[in-house]
């Protein structure tokens, strides 16, 4: 339009004529306007397109954060919920099949079973408020980790060993919980499959990062074409992935186990 109205002021007007020089202020102010409202649609355009930008980002990253979402209330169920509740059925069976000859027995397992749904119910509205473990919330990780130890010892007959340099600090709620989970499924799948004497943990406060370190002496395994299987062993490593951090997994035919995690300490979410 601009070079269509400069044509026209030069061709069609008489050059230098009566006219001429009116035309040119006249010509120049069509031109003048023609590019004003051409940059201020270019802006309006920019500012559109910087616009769906940002909105694209929002709606990616509202996606990506209920993606996470969904894996931790995953992780958690496996992890907290899951366990409880098929130890409450083995307990129950016991119960059931030692009724006749030993009654006692039968009391006190069903008794532990019940204990088992109780604490279920508990993990389960833990879960669905998002609050992190109450054991971790009331006394500190070190004391969770501890007390899961124990509990594991009791139950497969281990001799442990237990470390902490953790300070006096509390650690960022999420650090704690992604930790506590991290140590309560190694020591889960060192019951369920090491046949292990001895196992060790560690936790270590590092400049910037937190170390959980969990061993046992047991039988290991092999991963299957270098690749670890299996909703609890990927689980470890995804909750480290989300914090920014990472868990190593080490694991040998007849070398046992040792589950190694790095977490940082201003945890972020990662994709």
């Amino acid at each position: 339009m601009a070079a269509y109205e400069a044509a026209e002021m030069f061709l069609l007007e008489v050059p230098r004529g009566p006219t001429f020089w009116l035309a040119v202020p006249m010509h120049s102010l069509q031109v003048g306007v023609i590019l004003a409202a051409a940059w201020v649609v270019l802006r309006a355009l920019r500012r559109q397109a910087a616009h769906e930008e940002a909105l694209a980002r929002m709606v990616e990253s509202v996606l990506f954060a209920r993606e996470q979402e969904r894996r931790r209330i995953s992780y958690e169920l496996h992890d907290a919920v899951s366990p409880l509740i098929v130890s409450a059925k083995q307990h129950a069976e016991t119960s059931r099949d030692a009724r006749e000859q030993d009654a006692p027995r039968a009391v006190a397992e069903l008794t532990r079973t019940n204990e088992r749904l109780d604490q279920a119910v508990v993990e389960t509205r833990r879960v669905l408020r998002a609050l992190q473990p109450s054991a971790v919330d009331a006394d500190g990780l070190a004391v969770a980790v501890r007390r899961a130890l124990d509990e594991a010892a009791r139950e497969a007959g281990w001799a442990v060993e237990f470390h902490s340099d953790l300070g006096d600090d509390r650690l960022p709620a999420a650090v704690e919980t992604a930790a506590f989970r991290i140590a309560q499924e190694a020591l889960r799948n060192a019951v369920k499959h090491a046949r292990a004497g001895r196992v060790q943990v560690e936790l270590q406060r590092e400049s910037g990062a937190l170390r959980l370190r969990v061993r046992d002496h047991g039988v290991g395994f092999a991963a299957s074409g270098g690749r670890l299987r299996g909703i609890g062993l990927v689980s470890m490593q995804e909750r480290a992935h989300l914090l920014g951090g990472e868990c190593a997994i080490a694991s040998g035919r007849g070398r046992g186990t040792t589950v190694e995690a790095t977490l940082p300490l201003r945890a972020e979410a990662v994709p």
